[in-house]
């Protein structure tokens, strides 16, 4: 693998971990409010938050062809 093709790489995990993290903080305050038995938000709201989560494994899994895609004409 290129140095460029590894730099693409390592932006990508990135981006991948900050979608994951993103989607933890915003169920976050939705685990508060299940642990104190409350009323949570409704299924089409949280599963509008739990729609990074899925791009950033998708990211993590899939990084290594993008990158290799993306730094094909580097080389």
């Amino acid at each position: 693998m290129s140095p460029y093709a590894k730099a693409v790489l390592s932006v990508i995990r990135l981006i991948a971990f900050g979608c994951v993290i993103l989607s933890v903080s915003l169920y976050a305050s939705d685990l508060y409010l299940y642990l104190s038995q409350r009323p949570i938000a409704g299924p089409v709201r949280l599963t509008l938050k739990g729609l990074p989560i899925l791009a950033g494994l998708a990211l993590y899994w899939k990084g290594k062809e993008m990158a290799e895609y993306l730094t094909r004409d580097l080389e």
